[in-house]
């Protein structure tokens, strides 16, 4: 009996590092399937954020999909190191296919989302030097989109970034805190932030929230803690609505083909055409 619990630390550690490792096998590039009436092509392109924990099976079935129903396909990974640099993986091509790119943190454990702020950042000002990236849409996932909200309203008036076009958040908490408790810091941040709003006029933001049946959370997030954007981006020149999807947890949110019909619609709908700039 020793004998085989001297193995078991080397049998945990083994384990942990093959999770490690699969998770970061991203899908290839793909070209696309087919091109869709019901969809506005552009070069504009979007990025794919990962929430807490999230590697990349949080997005490589539906970038699999996404090519091959036509709405975009993928170009590139960028993967974040343990020290913050970013590392690109693919060919980079400026045409009006509606391109993707993948991103990956080494580092997804973290304390709070406020590296991935310094990480999205980083790699936004990377996009527009390598090339000549001058707008982009962007779908993160839990905290990856708390840290998106943050990198835009801190960061997003700079020169050296392009300008947000529209920004799907699923199930992304602004204020942690208890309903009617004081604030948590990271929300006061983003309410002193709020006089950076008029710089990206253009900008649109998406909030999708789930509810488990009866319950308002869709288990990792409640509801409140997601519409705390709404008074934020109140009164801007920021278009902002919100989606409530019911009888969806938090990790569907990323997962269901019914979302990825949603975030398809959202990013690239015929529908949202007149909103383009």
């Amino acid at each position: 009996m020793t004998r085989k619990w001297r193995w078991l630390p080397t049998a945990i550690v083994g384990g942990w590092l093959s999770y490690q490792w699969l998770g970061r096998l991203a899908v290839p590039p793909e070209e696309l399937a087919t091109r869709r009436a019901d969809v506005v092509y552009a070069a504009t392109p979007t990025l794919f954020i990962p929430g807490w924990g999230g590697n990349a099976w949080t997005y490589n079935r539906l970038l699999r999909w996404l090519a091959r129903q036509g709405y975009g396909h993928k170009l590139l990974t960028i993967r974040v190191d343990w020290n913050g640099n970013p590392h690109f993986v693919g060919h980079w091509e400026q045409t009006a296919t509606n391109p993707l790119i993948q991103v990956l943190f080494d580092h997804s454990l973290t304390r709070d989302y406020q590296p991935q702020v310094a990480w999205i950042t980083t790699i936004l000002q990377a996009l527009k030097q390598r090339y000549g990236v001058t707008t982009y849409n962007l779908v993160a996932h839990s905290w990856g989109g708390s840290a998106a909200i943050h990198s835009v309203l801190l960061h997003g008036q700079q020169e050296d970034l392009p300008h947000l076009r529209r920004l799907v958040l699923l199930g992304a908490p602004f204020d942690e805190s208890r309903p009617g408790g004081r604030p948590d810091a990271a929300y006061e941040r983003l309410r002193t932030m709020r006089s950076q709003l008029g710089t990206n006029r253009s900008g649109q933001v998406i909030n999708v929230y789930g509810t488990l049946s009866g319950r308002l959370t869709d288990g990792s997030v409640p509801v409140h803690q997601a519409q705390a954007l709404r008074p934020i981006l109140a009164g801007s020149a920021w278009d902002y609505r919100e989606v409530h999807v019911p009888r969806t947890s938090h990790g569907q949110l990323h997962a269901l083909p019914r979302m990825w019909r949603l975030i398809a619609q959202a990013v690239w709908g015929i529908d949202e055409k007149s909103r383009q700039p």
